[in-house]
Formats: C-alpha cells, structure tokens, sequence
C-alpha cells in the first residue's frame, strides 16, 4: 500500500539514525557504527518500497526486491539499484556479528576497526542520497 506520510517519516528517521551513526563513530564505537549503518539504510529503502506502493521485504537482505521491484516501477534505474542493492545487502550481513559478535565468541566490539565503520558510514550515506534522490524524482512526477 502506498503511503506517502509513512515513506516521509521512514526517511527521516532514517537521517536521525544515521547522524547516531555518526556520534558513535565519533566515541570509537565501530560494531555500533555498523549497526546504525544498515538500520539507517534499511529504514530508508524501505520507505521508498512505501513510497511506491510496494510491499516492503520481510528481510533484511533488500537486495533482490531492490532490483526486481524498483527497477520495475521506474523509481531506480538498474545501475542505481545494483549500486544500492549491493551496499544495502553488504551492511545486512555485517548486522548481525555487529550485535552479537562472532559465533567463536568473539564480541562485536572487537570485530570491526574504524576502517569497516567509515565503509558502512559511506555506503549509509549513498543509501540514504539515492533514496532522497528517488523520493525528489517522484514529487516531481513523470518526465
């Protein structure tokens, strides 16, 4: 169901979420900067599926639906949906060793350096630029 209202606050909480990203990377913290990465990302992606009335996957691998569906109603074309699928399923697989660390017992802080923080924060932002992107294209309507 499409629901521009929900989409809007999907997206915005989205920007919130990222900027905490943001501060934990500022306080050293890299498994949380990951963390607030892919919900930021995820968040955002799936207000945009709102945006255009498509239902949101029940997962937080978004890659195939990103793909399959954007592409088909015309919100992404294929190069923006690979480059999106790929960062927003790149940051889904980190999620949950960033919560719960290795199955070896290794804990999450211990995971990830600065480095892998700064990558998610890039991949984040290029999510959350798209999306807006996107959402611009269709206030705007058809060409």
């Amino acid at each position: 169901m499409r629901n521009d209202r929900a989409a809007r606050a999907y997206l915005g909480d989205a920007e919130i979420i990222l900027g905490e990203a943001r501060e934990s990377l500022r306080a050293g913290h890299s498994h949380r900067v990951i963390r607030k990465c892919q919900e930021a990302a995820e968040l955002a992606i799936k207000g945009l599926f709102r945006l255009w009335g498509v239902e949101q996957p029940k997962s937080h691998l978004l890659g195939r639906a990103i793909r399959r569906e954007l592409v088909r109603q015309k919100a992404l074309n294929s190069e923006t949906a690979d480059r999106l699928a790929s960062d927003a399923d790149s940051l889904a697989l980190d999620r949950e060793p960033a919560f719960y660390g290795s199955p070896e017992g290794v804990p999450a802080g211990e995971l990830f350096e600065r480095e892998d923080a700064e990558e998610a924060l890039e991949k984040a932002s290029r999510a959350l630029s798209i999306v807006r992107d996107a959402f611009t294209r269709y206030r705007q309507g058809p060409p």
